[in-house]
């Protein structure tokens, strides 16, 4: 710690350096006034055999090693100055650097949640989604029969689960209240190497009618409908006239993009529809052996989807087998839209920083008498570059700290704009926020811009200009720096004009998705779901339900 002790009291020993200095110089004038000498003597006698004064001190100071840093204080010093005597440029160039860098980053930190951070899983990349396949429907859902022959004729997977979405009424003391439910096979959380925070997940004992009927509860859940009651492991709860055991609690952090469920049962028991082949209600989720590839697991089920073709010619016919990374099936619909997004925002923060080259450069030009001057006294190109260096830095640690703050504010008005219907199937965004793959995002384009905020007004520096500079002064400008800055015109516009046509295309596309002929008029249109589970099993019941529904709806037009 005494380097610490020594930066900060450098001044003070400074001051005493001196004052040592000058009293030794003090101690020779009176030394040579006592042998004889006049005053003026003495003092002349005396500088001429103890040296520069001044250069001593600078010689001594260097002993403790805080040259370069003074150095780059006075440089910080100085910007600082420059920056206050151009309130103008100092706050255009900021407001224009911290704009690129707010919206990239905002686009970022949203690429971030949904494509980069990893699933909140074990080894998530050996999970993947199966499907059955057709021509007119790519990635469709199989029946529990096919399912079970999957599973015992695959040699590719370690574990392969099902899992569905459903709506169970949930009765207390309190009401009754509809929850998104998740239903899945006895070895669906095992698969995903998830571990509870309170009592145990489904085991292949539970998926059996012979069983107890068990469920899980997800973390909001057991927060928002329990109180996050630690006793609630064993208690029992009513879900469609049936009695549920409560065995387990899931960790906050997890989250089932294709279905964010409210709660989780298990199959236990088929309904008719389920026990038939040509019903599929069900999805495909697998863990891949350590030595099997995608493409590997893909072949291995399209051979099983062959045989089941031959055997169950009328069930299943053309139906094939799609194997895919689960990430890839968590995020196929957004993937291109925030690719495209964050490559806009990348291209607006590149018309920022050209902007603001063009600005220094403007600067550069103006001050060409001043790094004039400075080299013709000994200041080298090194020395200039570095005051320049720190100039822009300085204004872009300014701006990435406007734009973070604007970022921060733009990713979390932007979430809360996401209807909650739609967030459910994109819970990655729940959780968004500021991490270190946002951090280190923020560090590349800040050296980005911090390169091409330098570049401009260090192409100006060399000895041939600044002589030029120091017998011309500002009376006039090379043909380079003019060629220069017509060239920074030129990617900028280049650059304005790219991403002007892709926000032209995008908002072509986003118009004709509004002004889709949808053959009827949606005007004073509402839409009402009701889950009607217990007591309407049969068609008779669902379709006297329809049609109550129905009558009362025309009664209250």
């Amino acid at each position: 710690m005494r380097w610490l002790e020594q930066l900060f009291a450098r001044r003070r020993r400074y001051s005493e350096l001196s004052q040592s200095i000058h009293e030794h110089l003090e101690e020779k004038i009176a030394d040579l006034m006592d042998r004889g000498m006049t005053p003026q003597e003495a003092e002349r006698t005396a500088r001429r055999e103890f040296g520069n004064a001044t250069l001593i001190e600078q010689r001594s100071r260097e002993v403790w090693q805080w040259p370069t840093l003074e150095s780059i204080l006075a440089d910080l010093r100085f910007a600082l100055r420059q920056f206050r005597k151009a309130p103008g440029f100092t706050l255009t160039a900021l407001l224009v650097v911290a704009l690129g860098i707010g919206a990239s980053v905002s686009i970022f930190t949203f690429v971030n949640a949904a494509l980069l951070k990893p699933l909140p899983y074990q080894d998530p990349s050996r999970l993947v989604a199966v499907f059955e396949s057709t021509t007119s429907c790519p990635e469709c859902s199989f029946s529990y029969p096919d399912y079970q022959d999957w599973k015992r004729g695959n040699s590719v997977f370690r574990s392969f689960e099902i899992w569905e979405d459903d709506a169970y009424l949930l009765r207390s003391s309190s009401g009754v209240e509809s929850l998104r439910v998740g239903r899945v096979s006895g070895g669906f959380f095992q698969t995903l190497g998830v571990t509870p925070v309170l009592g145990r997940l489904f085991s292949s004992a539970d998926d059996t009618p012979a069983e107890p009927r068990t469920v899980v509860l997800p973390y909001a859940t057991w927060q928002r409908l329990f109180g996050g009651r630690a006793d609630i492991v064993g208690e029992s709860i009513t879900l469609d006239n049936n009695a549920y055991t409560v065995i387990g609690v899931l960790p906050r952090n997890f989250q089932f993009a294709p279905r964010a469920a409210e709660l989780w049962v298990t199959i236990h028991d088929l309904g008719s529809c389920e026990r038939d082949r040509s019903c599929r209600p069900f999805y495909g989720l697998a863990r891949l052996k350590d030595d099997v590839s995608v493409s590997a697991a893909l072949a291995d089920t399209s051979a099983i989807g062959a045989q089941l073709q031959k055997q169950y010619p009328q069930s299943n016919h053309g139906q094939g087998a799609l194997v895919t990374p689960f990430s890839d099936s968590v995020t196929g619909d957004i993937r291109p839209i925030l690719l495209i997004l964050l490559a806009g925002s990348v291209l607006l923060l590149l018309i920022a920083c050209v902007n603001v080259a063009s600005l220094l450069l403007v600067r550069a030009e103006s001050r060409r008498r001043e790094m004039a001057v400075r080299g013709a006294l000994g200041a080298s190109l090194a020395r200039l570059t570095r005051q320049l260096v720190i100039e822009a830095a300085l204004l872009v640690a300014l701006s990435v700290s406007f734009g973070l703050a604007a970022a921060w504010g733009t990713v979390h008005f932007l979430a809360a704009l996401i209807p909650g219907r739609v967030l459910r199937g994109m819970p990655f965004f729940q959780t968004i926020g500021f991490d270190h793959r946002v951090l280190f995002f923020v560090a590349a384009v800040s050296l980005v811009a911090l390169a091409v905020c330098t570049a401009a007004p260090a192409s100006r520096l060399s000895i041939t200009d600044l002589l030029a500079g120091l017998a011309n002064g500002a009376r006039s400008s090379s043909s380079a720096w003019r060629r220069f800055g017509s060239n920074l015109v030129v990617v900028e516009l280049a650059l304005a004009i790219v991403l002007l046509a892709a926000a032209g295309l995008l908002g072509k596309s986003f118009y004709r998705i509004l002004h889709v002929e949808l053959n009827f008029n949606p005007a004073h249109l509402a839409t009402l779901e009701i889950d009607a589970n217990t007591g309407y099993d049969t068609a008779a019941r669902q379709l006297a339900l329809s049609h109550s529904l129905m009558e009362i709806g025309r009664a209250h037009v």
